[in-house]
């Protein structure tokens, strides 16, 4: 039997017998003959929960049309139909014939035909057929390529209705982080190299390149969560129309990240705090990479639907999101970089911040790195909690040798 059913969600799908496309002990999701990638599942999850959360806040008494164009076995278009409260229709495109049969094939299953329309269509040519054909405006997309959203960006954005969303997995981190040069600058227009940063910078160099095709629609791009996780960055945006939004945008938060080599510090639209070389990299979003409600919205979700099975694991990243989110218009630093170029040893990262929110500063930790930390204090006052931690067990043991050896005197004596 060539294929295999399994329950993801609320969804039971057919798919092709992952099997055939086993290398070692991994499967390779490329070399199915239509593309399904089980570790995605996360992603999916904490889509529909994104999905729910949107529209509750900017879209309460309409019922919404998606588009996901590059759909495969239909999965995630079958999911929503499912699983979200206030959808009305998905369209569902794909190229390859045998995935429109499979994804055509996983509806009937599903029972969810009087929703999901699968069309067999070149991504942007239906998103730009049906930019004229809808009656109503379309009001979110939903971009999951293998490889790089950027292709389909233009006919996205033009398609999205004025407070509209516009979600999208991007997997070619290598390239976004800048450690493919020259592909960076081909597909995100953006120049430099690579930083201990390199996550956050990939989220920030995705955030700004769609707020400039945004704005080239007359359209603002506003990111609501970016995150990374696994092998991608997933990002979802409000897209609002007006020309002086666009530019507002750009003026606001398009712009550069420098990192200061010999400190080991990274500063957004700025130099560096004292003569370093450096590496500048961008343009890129400068901005705040999160909406704080609208996390607090997928967190409620997450925790809410029970069926979800990446549940566990969606909470305690987004508990993270939640605590930096705040303080996501400061770039994160990598406290290793800092403790090297200080040359002294790394505290604990839990020691440092409550260092830190002790002397008036905000601190917290950053999901894209265990041992990074976003805070409002300068590098002058980081330099020196990190120093002042760094001496602290030197110190106490000076101090413990010190109360032995008088201990010792006054027995002896």
């Amino acid at each position: 039997m060539p294929f295999s059913l399994l329950r993801e969600g609320l969804a039971l799908v057919k798919i092709w017998d992952p099997r055939r496309a086993k290398v070692g002990n991994r499967i390779e999701p490329a070399w199915l003959p239509v593309f399904y990638n089980p570790i995605m599942e996360f992603n999916r999850d904490l889509s529909v929960a994104s999905l729910q959360a949107y529209i509750d806040l900017y879209s309460p008494h309409r019922n919404i049309t998606v588009v996901e164009p590059l759909t495969a076995t239909g999965i995630r278009a079958i999911r929503y139909a499912l699983e979200i409260d206030g959808v009305e229709r998905v369209i569902a495109g794909d190229i390859d014939e045998k995935a429109v049969e499979l994804a055509l094939e996983n509806v009937r299953l599903n029972k969810v035909d009087d929703k999901v329309k699968v069309v067999r269509a070149d991504a942007n040519a239906l998103m730009y057929r049906l930019r004229y054909e809808e009656p109503t405006p379309v009001l979110a997309v939903d971009l999951d390529p293998y490889g790089s959203p950027a292709p389909f960006l233009r006919a996205a954005t033009a398609l999205i209705g004025h407070k509209g969303l516009l979600a999208m997995t991007a997997t070619d981190v290598a390239v976004l982080e800048v450690s493919k040069k020259e592909a960076a600058y081909r597909r995100y227009h953006v120049s430099g190299s690579p930083t201990p940063q390199s996550k956050e910078t990939a989220a920030r160099v995705l955030a700004g390149f769609v707020a400039r095709i945004a704005a080239e629609h007359d359209k603002a791009a506003k990111p609501l969560l970016i995150y990374y996780t696994d092998h991608y960055i997933r990002a979802y945006f409000l897209i609002e129309r007006g020309a002086k939004r666009a530019d507002k945008t750009l003026h606001s938060n398009i712009g550069y990240m420098t990192y200061c080599k010999d400190l080991g510090y990274a500063v957004l639209d700025s130099t560096c705090p004292e003569p370093s070389r450096y590496i500048r990299v961008g343009p890129l979003w400068t901005g705040p990479l999160y909406d704080k409600a609208f996390i607090e919205k997928v967190l409620h979700y997450v925790n809410k639907m029970d069926f979800l099975f990446t549940r566990t694991r969606g909470i305690k990243l987004l508990m993270l999101i939640l605590e930096e989110s705040e303080l996501s218009n400061k770039v994160h630093q990598r406290v290793d970089a800092l403790c090297s170029s200080l040359k002294i040893s790394m505290p604990k990262i839990n020691d440092l911040i409550e260092a830190l929110t002790s002397q008036g500063f905000h601190a917290s930790r950053t999901h894209f790195t265990p041992i990074g930390i976003r805070t409002t204090a300068t590098y002058e006052v980081l330099s020196s909690i990190l120093a002042e931690l760094s001496a602290r067990p030197l110190r106490d043991a000076i101090n413990l040798v010190i109360q032995r050896s008088s201990h010792g005197q006054v027995a002896g004596s």
